[in-house]
């Protein structure tokens, strides 16, 4: 009696056919997999931002401080430190794609000497300094350092926020920390250029889409942060977009460039200073502005 068996050929087709099957599929799982972790970071940025604003109800309406006056938080104070009671959980302070580097990390800012733990999230500390006129350093987001010698506004009233559902809270931002400096508050547009990390650059609408926005580590070496300098040191790891939660609370995933896409970007505080374009001082369409 003769047996049936598969000829080479028929093996051969079925290989094929699976592999076939194999390249459509893996890709869409990949896409499947990264879009939950969107969801993901969407949500712990979310909940990131309501800690903050539990903080606001219990410190009559004051966001906590981004960046305590001696830059270092276990005495001076932060956000990630004075919102610990609301919070109580590392992996909120996380993005599931963020690969946590520590490259940026001082020698000193490793446990046991300190207890510095890496996170995400970075909140809207963001500042402009006139080099034009007075070299003062003037504060636009909501959660600022506290050093008002020599700027002002270092604490924000939740009243005066003006636009809440359209000003940022949070932006994600790739390995950061929780203890030092600009670890967890981006925005100063003075502070990143030769300094050890990617601290403060905002997306900017008017920056190049073609140059690097680039950091040197704390080895002294330069490394490429976002390919395209309109996402300043946003992290974007979902096709360009990443998570982003605002003052009244919600969160969503945005390209960069959305939060702040006007290239004329100017900040009125003398009277020779473009007064054609923003009489106020601030532009509409920057969600970092909390005071436009």
């Amino acid at each position: 009696m003769q047996k049936k068996a598969f000829t080479l050929i028929e093996l051969l087709v079925v290989i094929a056919i699976i592999a076939i099957l194999a390249s459509i599929l893996f890709p869409v799982f990949a896409q499947a997999k990264l879009a939950a972790k969107k969801i993901s970071s969407v949500s712990n940025i979310k909940q990131t931002a309501l800690a903050v604003l539990m903080y606001n109800n219990d410190y009559d309406d004051m966001f906590p401080t981004g960046c305590g006056a001696d830059w270092w938080y276990p005495t001076g104070g932060g956000w990630a430190w004075n919102t610990q009671p609301y919070i109580k959980s590392l992996t909120l302070l996380r993005d599931p794609t963020d690969p946590l580097s520590t490259q940026n990390w001082a020698t000193w800012m490793f446990p046991p000497d300190n207890p510095t733990v890496s996170i995400s999230y970075a909140s809207n500390g963001f500042f402009w300094q006139d080099s034009v006129n007075s070299w003062k350093t003037y504060m636009y987001g909501v959660m600022g350092m506290s050093q008002p010698s020599w700027m002002g506004n270092s604490y924000t009233d939740g009243s005066q926020v003006t636009q809440s559902a359209a000003t940022i809270m949070f932006a994600t931002r790739a390995s950061g920390d929780d203890i030092f400096a600009w670890g967890d508050c981006m925005g100063a547009n003075w502070y990143d250029n030769g300094n050890h990390s990617p601290a403060g650059e905002i997306p900017d609408g008017g920056a190049s889409t073609t140059v690097p926005y680039t950091a040197t580590n704390a080895a002294g070496n330069t490394y490429t942060v976002n390919a395209d300098a309109q996402y300043g040191a946003v992290y974007t790891p979902y096709s360009g977009q990443s998570p982003f939660a605002f003052v009244d609370g919600h969160a969503k995933s945005m390209v960069p460039p959305q939060t702040d896409p006007n290239p004329n970007r100017i900040y009125v505080h003398a009277p020779n200073q473009h007064l054609n374009l923003y009489p106020s001082g601030h532009d509409p369409l920057n969600m970092w502005d909390a005071y436009r």
